[in-house]
């Protein structure tokens, strides 16, 4: 009986170790000096190494629990919000430069390994939650779905981008758009990835994320004017992006949904290296 106990134990202990999460070989986290210059560059991530300049803590959470939970980047973790922890969390900055033996590749370094990081050296307990939360669907307008399908040549990210000529302008990403000076554009995107850009990527101040409501498939074109203006104050921008989704028989209605989160149970200030 003990022996068989004894295997079991070491069965447990085996699979403990095998879900451990992988470490750096050597990293240093060292606080930044609040007065100095700022600069853009938040760092870099390489297979086997991160190099990041003066973040707060909450960013690396953000992109070590929320854009890079499994060691895959994930679009979807910028509208994941974080909660508790002290205030320092959000404002001390601190620089961290790890490397690993052998050269994981950049999602795990960003993403496991930074978890593993993170936990050891702010001694950080971080939990999920979801909730329902205010949101604002996207669903098809009494008028009817006018939106074009997608015909502008485009390509998925990690295929590569298909050869063009010299002199022409490189296709654009699938389902990646971006806001023009007039309004919005995007190519061979799902509802889905509009709702996701829309809440993430389109410098569109919104005061709620936007979530597929549709029921609609397939791919399609965006290129979404912004309305006339002729009220005498301009428009905020809801009303822009109501507006011209409006055109397309597509609009946005004020609705509940489920919204992760992030909270911080636990939090120190690092020890020196």
């Amino acid at each position: 009986m003990r022996r068989i106990l004894c295997f079991f134990l070491a069965a447990s202990l085996a699979i403990a170790q095998s879900k451990a999460k992988p470490r750096f070989d050597v990293a240093s986290v060292k606080p930044c000096d609040p007065h100095a210059p700022r600069t853009a560059n938040g760092g870099s991530v390489y297979p086997g190494r991160v190099a990041f300049n003066c973040q707060s803590l909450t960013t690396y959470i953000r992109g070590a629990y929320a854009m890079n939970p499994e060691g895959n980047y994930n679009l979807r973790g910028l509208i994941v919000k974080i909660e508790g922890g002290p205030s320092w969390v959000n404002t001390d900055l601190y620089r961290i430069d790890a490397k690993a033996e052998g050269i994981p590749g950049a999602g795990i370094v960003s993403g496991p390994m930074m978890q593993a990081l993170l936990e050891d050296r702010f001694k950080l307990k971080i939990r999920r939650e979801t909730r329902e939360v205010p949101v604002y669907a996207l669903v098809v307008a009494k008028s009817g779905l006018k939106l074009p399908a997608a015909k502008v040549g485009c390509f998925t990210l990690g295929s590569g981008p298909p050869p063009w000529k010299p002199g022409e302008t490189p296709p654009p990403i699938c389902g990646q758009g971006r806001r023009m000076p007039d309004g919005v554009q995007m190519h061979g995107a799902t509802m889905a990835d509009f709702c996701l850009q829309a809440s993430t990527r389109f410098a569109i101040r919104l005061d709620r994320r936007v979530i597929d409501k549709t029921g609609v498939t397939g791919s399609f074109d965006f290129d979404l004017k912004w309305p006339e203006d002729l009220s005498p104050s301009p428009p905020d921008d809801f009303d822009r992006l109501d507006g011209a989704l409006r055109h397309v028989g597509l609009q946005l209605t004020p609705s509940k949904g489920v919204g992760d989160f992030l909270i911080i149970d636990r939090a120190e200030r690092p020890s020196a290296n």
